[in-house]
């Protein structure tokens, strides 16, 4: 940052440009801009978000180069279908069983993990509780950073296996191992990266999950144990439906 910058107090331009990113590509990702939506004008997008012209085209620029968006000449800029990455897409044609080996994964974890949530709700101590915060807050520091956070996620799910005071829920979850992580076994072989929104909206489930737990709620433990797993799952259903059309 520049003295002049600092003087008035401006953020780098940078991050005002990755924030308008992160923005629109929330909106199209939750279904607020739908593919073939057309995008307000450059003028309307600088208002909204009060920045410069600028910050706008580079925003722009950037979601084009991710495959979000692009221009048709004389009409705008228009949303397309999000698509991941090509190197991904092939890896997963070749090798279908990838995401159905993630889906079994997610499932068996599910038939566990919901009774391990409902048991921790019901039997942890202080100190299991301290120590599912603990996890929580090593993950959400992942996710605010833009960070890998699979071994964070990881760590959480041990925790409250930790605090069902049975230690086979721990032991099942250590033989899967951290590649119970989808994200992680992916990343590995399929070169998927990081998605803020997901990763965002894994952190808002743990959150719900901890805040269950601390209250001493077995059936809202086990129920959003279930609904964290069965989101998971679904992802990877939605992308194994991309892999078969394409």
């Amino acid at each position: 940052m520049t003295k002049s910058d600092a003087a008035i107090g401006k953020k780098p331009r940078q991050n005002l440009t990755q924030k308008v990113v992160e923005s629109i590509r929330r909106q199209i990702s939750d279904g607020d801009i739908k593919p073939g939506d057309k995008l307000p004008t450059e003028q309307q997008l600088t208002a909204e978000f009060g920045v410069s012209r600028t910050v706008i085209r580079e925003a722009i620029s950037g979601l084009k180069a991710d495959g979000l968006l692009v221009s048709r000449q004389g009409a705008g800029v228009f949303a397309l279908e999000p698509k991941i990455k090509d190197e991904t897409l092939a890896f997963l044609t070749e090798n279908p069983k990838t995401i159905a080996s993630v889906i079994e994964a997610l499932e068996l974890r599910a038939a566990v993990e919901i009774g391990a949530a409902e048991l921790a709700a019901q039997r942890c101590s202080p100190g299991q509780e301290a120590d599912i915060y603990a996890c929580f807050n090593a993950f959400k520091k992942k996710v605010e950073a833009g960070e890998v956070s699979e071994q964070e996620d990881f760590a959480f799910h041990v925790a409250i296996a930790e605090a069902t005071n049975n230690r086979r829920f721990v032991d099942f979850l250590t033989l899967l191992g951290r590649n119970t992580i989808p994200r992680s076994e992916l990343r590995q072989k399929a070169n998927l990266q990081p998605e803020p929104e997901i990763e965002q909206s894994i952190l808002t489930e743990h959150r719900e999950l901890l805040d269950a737990i601390a209250a001493r709620d077995p059936i809202g433990a086990g129920d959003t144990m279930r609904k964290h797993l069965k989101n998971g799952a679904e992802r990877y259903r939605a992308l194994a439906r991309l892999v078969q059309l394409s």
